[in-house]
């Protein structure tokens, strides 16, 4: 069955007729369209044109232009050029434009290349030519450890060094990166640990590591300290997550000279005696400052943790203590509402219901359960000790001096790196790496660490422009994608009208508007 189609591409619409087919080879429904002419918009006619004059083909462009150019700008399509070459290097980014801008398995690349200007290179790979080149970059290790050394190189002075780790789980069995571990996303799954390292003042990721999912966070930091004097980094500093404190790892670094910024996690006793001992001084409107819009009190004072003098650093914020609140009483109503309509025969069943339902949440509670059904009474002590460190944090510093401003700067970044590790997660078939061979387990790492600098300078730069007002980066992108390519017959092409919002928008990203020659 045949009919009429109309496509706006500029001023101008364009008639196409579409006749519907079953392909007996990919088994499935496709289209034919045959170009009718262009519609007189005063009249309603169709004009048909001169047969040079007709366009073959029209594709997206303005978004794949946009990470093209910055790729260039922070120097990341050299890098990959320099060890790679030109070929391997545009089919690299190619695939981490198409992880950014989409967000969707690696084998529906073909498909989203057939209707995007990708820069020619990889043109429409398909799944087996990526998997091919998964392969490959996972068995070049050398070029690999090449292109970081490099990367790192092509940065400004590093000062600061942001480390954090995400686990990736799989169903795989046959990889021996994949061990049973601490899952932070909670999947009963073998799992491998991704480590990103981000500089700073760059604000850009200058390294990864993979560690088998077993091996715990203490044993990685000092494998990570050697790993960066062989990048030729000496003197910066570490900024951690609570992860990696205990007092084995602060006196570690102390031997080595690393000096470090590190959060107290709130179940050592130390943490809670400061705390307490400081909770007068962080209601006192004298120890109160604004960062980034938001009102903080901040005391400060020195201690000694594993042999190392440190300077502690406790932040308290009230909006963030209200949020907290809040989420928590509402978890607590939820709770208690799915166990009033539910029938229970033991405590042991409460327990593991409510922990399923919010993780650490039976210890809110006492519970009895009877033939009449279940009575839960809210634990006063055990709330008033959660609620008593909402929207605090004691942050332990090494370098005496630092003011208050800096340490929660530097570690805030910390914050941004386990958002974009949400992203990546997004990016792959449900947040789980489905690939048998080790070698293309080392690709996609590589590949997934390619897309993440690039993703991270978009972000800065949103950050600094302070698009993210008005836009999310999926909607930049959206937006940049309505600029499409058009090619003749006659192999003439030309693009689309450029509205005012694209013409803003590449401003800001400091790259210069397209132009077909």
């Amino acid at each position: 069955m045949a009919y009429i189609v109309e496509q706006k591409i500029g001023k101008h619409v364009y008639v196409y007729e579409v006749q519907s087919y079953w392909d007996s080879e990919k088994k499935q429904p496709r289209q034919k369209r045959k170009y009718i002419g262009k519609k007189d918009l005063n009249t309603g006619k169709v004009i048909t044109p001169r047969k040079s004059n007709l366009p073959r083909l029209s594709k997206d462009f303005g978004h794949v232009y946009l990470l093209e150019g910055v790729a260039k700008e922070i120097g990341l399509k050299g890098a990959l050029e320099d060890v790679f070459g030109e070929g391997e290097a545009q089919e690299i980014l190619n695939l981490a434009f198409y992880s950014i801008s989409e967000g969707r398995p690696l084998y529906l690349y073909k498909h989203w290349a057939e209707i995007t200007a990708v820069t020619e290179g990889s043109g429409t790979m398909s799944s087996q030519k990526i998997s091919r080149l998964l392969k490959e970059l996972g068995k070049e290790e050398v070029l690999r450890e090449m292109f970081i050394g490099k990367w790192i190189e092509q940065q400004e002075d590093i000062k600061a060094v942001v480390f954090d780790i995400t686990s990736f789980s799989s169903y795989s069995r046959g990889l021996e990166l994949l061990e049973w571990g601490y899952n932070r996303d909670g999947d009963a799954l073998r799992q491998v640990n991704f480590g990103v390292i981000m500089g700073s003042p760059s604000a850009l990721p200058i390294g990864y590591r993979i560690y088998p999912g077993s091996i715990t966070d203490v044993v990685t930091l000092k494998n990570l300290v050697g790993y960066l004097e062989g990048k030729g980094l000496r003197q910066y500093m570490f900024v951690l997550d609570r992860g990696f404190y205990s007092e084995r790892n602060i006196s570690m670094m102390g031997k080595e000279g690393v000096d470090f910024i590190i959060p107290m996690p709130f179940s050592s006793g130390v943490a809670r005696s400061l705390l307490s001992r400081h909770l007068k001084d962080l209601d006192s409107a004298v120890n109160a400052f604004m960062y980034e819009g938001e009102a903080f009190f901040h005391v400060q004072g020195e201690i000694e943790i594993g042999g190392k003098g440190v300077t502690f650093h406790i932040y308290s914020n009230e909006k963030r203590k209200a949020e907290g609140m809040e989420r928590l009483i509402r978890r607590l109503a939820e709770i208690e509402d799915a166990v009033a309509v539910r029938r229970f025969r033991a405590r042991e069943e409460v327990e593991e219901f409510i922990e399923g339902q919010f993780r650490g949440g039976s210890r809110f509670y006492s519970i009895e359960v009877s033939a009449e059904g279940v009575e839960l009474l809210r634990r006063q002590k055990a709330l008033s000790r959660r609620i008593n460190i909402m929207g605090k944090m004691i942050l332990l510093c090494s370098v005496f001096g630092m003011d208050r401003v800096e340490v929660l700067s530097l570690y805030r970044r910390k914050d941004f790196i386990e958002k974009v590790f949400e992203v990546m997660k997004n990016e792959i078939d449900d947040g789980r790496l489905r690939i048998r061979r080790i070698d293309s387990l080392e690709g996609r790492l590589f590949l997934m660490f390619i897309a993440l600098i690039l993703y991270i300078a978009l972000s800065n730069k949103m950050r600094e422009e302070e698009l993210y007002k008005k836009y999310t980066l999926s909607e930049v992108l959206y937006e940049l994608k309505k600029l499409r390519l058009v090619e003749m017959l006659n192999g003439k092409k030309y693009l689309t009208e450029i509205t005012k919002k694209q013409r803003t928008l590449y401003e800001k990203f400091g790259i210069p508007l397209p132009v077909i020659t």
